[in-house]
């Protein structure tokens, strides 16, 4: 009956001493646990405010390169006066430069920004092709595909920063009633640009009929 007591008595030290591990390696790991949410809150906060800035100036730019028709006071902007040629320069943008910690963000929201210079390049490649097969000196064609993918993409970079924000809990601010909305004047330069080509397409099937 001894050895019996002995024995449970063992068993009963060697279960509170593994009790007691697991307890503390749980109580450890919470405390990691706790540490790292705080130093990802801490991180994604300071992500997202200095991002945001990057992104509005983005989209911005973007949104100037949308107004571009090739014209200087409302002439040709080539020196011959007769040609268009842009006046503003295509926005470049390089995430991986800014020396941030992408891996704080959710994985939709990271791809989305860090997916934005191959988005820049394969929209610059699309307008060098309008470019190289469109009729001079209007280059209407080109013009167009240019205006139109800087608004779309504006609108884009947009509604990132709208997403990093919520992201973040900071605020997003939204222009009032009668202000001038820099995403409502992309989204003005698409229509615009829709309707002109609808106009031209109907203008060719008017003298071309099937």
């Amino acid at each position: 009956m001894a050895d019996e007591w002995s024995i449970v008595q063992s068993l009963i030290t060697a279960g509170a001493g593994l009790g007691g591990v697991l307890l503390g390696g749980y109580m450890t790991t919470r405390r990691e646990d706790k540490r790292e949410r705080r130093r990802v809150e801490k991180e994604s906060g300071y992500l997202a405010i200095l991002v945001v800035a990057h992104l509005d100036r983005l989209a911005n730019k973007c949104m100037h390169v949308s107004l571009d028709d090739g014209t200087c006071e409302g002439r040709p902007a080539a020196q011959d006066g007769e040609t268009y040629e842009p006046t503003i320069e295509t926005p470049t943008f390089d995430p991986l430069g800014l020396g941030l910690d992408w891996k704080v963000l959710p994985a939709r929201l990271m791809y989305g920004i860090l997916n934005l210079p191959y988005r820049i390049e394969q929209l610059d490649n699309h307008i060098a092709g309008s470019w190289e097969f469109d009729d001079p000196p209007k280059f209407t064609e080109f013009f167009w595909a240019r205006r139109y993918g800087y608004a779309e993409l504006g609108l884009a970079i947009s509604d990132l920063a709208k997403q990093l924000r919520k992201h973040a809990g900071l605020p997003i601010e939204e222009p009032a009633e009668g202000e001038w909305n820099r995403d409502a004047c992309m989204q003005e330069q698409m229509d615009k640009i829709t309707e002109a080509r609808k106009a031209r397409d109907d203008r060719y099937n008017a003298k071309h009929p099937a």
